[in-house]
């Protein structure tokens, strides 16, 4: 059987595969390793994707003269995704600042009706700070308004549409910036999460002075901080140790934060000295690795 990926031949060797289904499955774990997804599927011409996998699963390999993948990377396809909110916004921003609608249908009432497909897109590919009320204000504003209703708007509401569309065009920019040069961005996040490092080392002693509020804003700028690494390292080759490092912090984090719900102080701080700052110190010198 001829495989290509992409156009290009690809040399293979089969260990117990022996179904069409088996191989395809193979080739997808291969795949998601290297952070590529299947885009389209072909056997002898045969449009697998539109297929039932039923119907094709257990179709013996000697029977197939070639099977033909293509694949885009994950990255590429959030890119590509915060490309079009990008385009969408942008749209949404030039008809807000419009003082009259054009003759004819207005251009307003299909971006409005593209509202919900972006909104999904918001939580499916996510580019707002965790935490961030950007998209629910969002939706609140505009969700059920017609091209007439905004239009009608008065100048203190249109002001603070303008704004909010503008916040999130920001945003968004800064994260296909961040997206098409990731290494550059996780280098700058490893000089801000040594800075923060140092900060969390006084949260302990901030809650045990009663400084609760600085000692919060600590922890949560730390938490930002690792959602902006978690959201590169997808676009970045694939490395274990950060992807396991990453991993470990989780459980950590939810521990913390149940630390700080019960205000206890001490657990607090034995979280970020003992379980917390060792996994950073070792992390540190992955982020700028160049796989």
């Amino acid at each position: 059987m001829r495989l290509t990926i992409n156009d290009e031949e690809v040399s293979y060797s089969l260990d117990e595969e022996r179904t069409l289904g088996q191989v395809v499955h193979g080739i997808r774990s291969w795949l998601a390793t290297a952070g590529f997804v299947i885009t389209g599927l072909s056997a002898d011409g045969r449009d697998l994707l539109q297929a039932a996998p039923q119907s094709w699963d257990a179709d013996a390999v000697e029977r197939v003269g070639s099977l033909a993948v293509q694949t885009t990377h994950t990255g590429d396809m959030r890119i590509a995704h915060w490309r079009t909110v990008e385009t969408w916004l942008s749209m949404i921003a030039e008809e807000i600042g419009r003082g009259t609608p054009p003759a004819g249908a207005d251009p307003l009432d299909d971006l409005l009706d593209g509202l919900p497909g972006t909104v999904e897109g918001f939580a499916a590919n996510p580019f707002l700070p965790p935490g961030s009320d950007e998209a629910a204000r969002f939706l609140s504003l505009f969700a059920g308004a017609s091209a007439a209703i905004v239009r009608s708007w008065p100048d203190e509401t249109r002001q603070k549409a303008a704004g909010l569309v503008g916040s999130l065009l920001t945003l968004v920019r800064a994260r296909i910036a961040d997206a098409t040069h990731p290494e550059e961005a996780l280098a700058r996040c490893a000089d801000r999460l040594r800075a923060s490092m140092a900060e969390l080392k006084e949260v302990s002693v901030l809650l045990q002075t009663g400084r609760d509020r600085p000692a919060m804003e600590a922890v949560v700028r730390f938490a930002d901080l690792a959602q902006s690494i978690m959201d590169l390292l997808p676009i970045l080759p694939p490395d274990p140790d950060r992807s396991r490092l990453f991993s470990e912090l989780t459980p950590v984090l939810k521990d913390l934060v149940a630390a700080f719900t019960a205000h206890d102080s001490v657990l607090i701080g034995d979280l970020l000295e003992y379980e917390l700052a060792p996994r950073l110190e070792t992390m540190l010198p992955l982020l700028g690795r160049r796989s």
